[in-house]
């Protein structure tokens, strides 16, 4: 038998490693309100009337939205926390709503020139109207669109959700190396759908640069793009997930705002 100060031991750790995942989730639920709050303009967009989506269950439509929306961040400016309820007022970027658009035609198979050339003649067009900025990392938004314009997503199931474990199998097959692309659409899928949505435990968390950087704060190790990188990122998210009594969205969130991010 272990001595009694042994046991003491271990369950302070136990107990100090449950305070350390409560205060990751708790931080991570403000965060994940708020990109839900930037996702509501999304329902006040008559996107509907277009032809491609008319044609589309309306959880194929959510799940490209949540696409667009994840490719939106890879753009984003760091956003003080103060300002985001002002910035909030502002409304669905166009953006995000170019991205749409092009995923919806590369689906339908009416890109000329592919996916590359028809983002950017878009959002040529909207930098001319509303002498915006071209977005930050083009390359990673191609390289999105061009993994989820190859995926063919599952049925509805009986529940009226997407499988997202079958989803999260065919994008990783089809993203070659783009897997944060990848993934980061189920998280807002998942945070779309409410407190109520069981996310599988096979699903692997986005894995950001910001994530990665507050998993290093926490333990003091770096993770990158590999596989067994993001196999041991998701058993971190779950393990902390189980001791807060909480959501791997809520702890990936957390880990984002431990890692710098915004």
């Amino acid at each position: 038998m272990r001595a009694n100060g042994q046991i003491s031991r271990d369950r302070e750790l136990v107990t100090s490693m449950s305070t350390v995942a409560y205060v990751l989730s708790r931080e991570g639920k403000e965060f994940n309100r708020y990109l839900l709050e930037q996702f509501q303009p999304w329902e006040r967009l008559e996107l509907e009337k277009m032809g491609a989506v008319a044609a589309m269950p309306p959880e194929h439509v959510l799940f490209y939205k949540a696409v667009a929306q994840t490719l939106g961040w890879l753009q984003q400016l760091p956003i003080p926390k103060e300002r985001r309820e002002n910035d909030l007022k502002n409304g669905l970027s166009l953006v995000p709503q170019i991205y749409f658009q092009v995923l919806l035609e590369a689906r339908s198979g009416v890109v000329p020139g592919g996916v590359a050339k028809r983002l950017e003649e878009l959002l040529g067009e909207a930098q001319e109207a509303t002498r915006g900025k071209s977005p930050r990392r083009l390359l990673a938004v191609v390289a999105g669109l061009q993994t989820w314009a190859a995926v063919e997503l599952p049925e509805v199931g009986l529940g009226g959700t997407l499988d997202l474990e079958e989803t999260q199998r065919l994008a990783l097959n089809a993203c070659g190396r783009a897997r944060w692309t990848a993934l980061a659409p189920m998280k807002m899928y998942a945070l779309c759908k409410g407190a109520d949505f069981r996310t599988p435990r096979a699903i692997l968390p986005p894995l950001g640069s910001a994530v990665s950087r507050g998993i290093e704060r926490l333990f003091g190790f770096a993770l990158g793009e590999s596989e067994s990188d993001y196999q041991l990122s998701r058993g971190l998210h779950l393990k902390l997930a189980d001791l807060a009594h909480a959501t791997i969205w809520d702890i990936n969130s957390g880990l984002h705002r431990l890692g710098g991010g915004s």
